[in-house]
């Protein structure tokens, strides 16, 4: 199976949303001040038990946020997962404001209209 690269620098963060399938997904580079807030975001979430739910197969698949070391943090239905290539560290995001910020991030008009900014995030089943 062949899988798209991105064209962009190592050295940038970047902000996705896994929304699509047979095409690439929406991801944009946040500015600092975002990054900051997210990352303290982060900070103050609560370890979480359990895994975390997986996404379904089509549609909104949650978001994420990439430093330029590769390490991810993906949020999706109330849980907010950090990846390095060590291990997985998950916490809670009940309020999903990490996600929200997330998707709050976007510029204009990039993402469908039922994820923008206002617009209730789909839950998970």
């Amino acid at each position: 199976m062949v899988t798209s690269r991105s064209s962009r620098p190592a050295s940038q963060w970047i902000v996705g949303v896994r929304v699509f399938s047979g095409r690439p997904d929406p991801t944009w580079e946040p500015n600092p001040g975002v990054v900051a807030a997210l990352l303290a975001t982060w900070e103050q979430l609560e370890p979480a038990h359990g895994v975390p739910p997986a996404p379904p197969p089509l549609g909104y698949g949650g978001s994420f946020l990439r430093d330029p070391d590769g390490r991810e943090w993906s949020a999706y239905a109330g849980m907010v997962t950090l990846r390095d290539d060590s291990r997985s560290v998950w916490r809670g995001d009940p309020d999903r404001q990490f996600e929200r910020a997330l998707l709050a991030s976007a510029p204009p008009g990039l993402l469908p209209t039922d994820l923008g900014p206002g617009a209730p995030l789909v839950r998970a089943k």
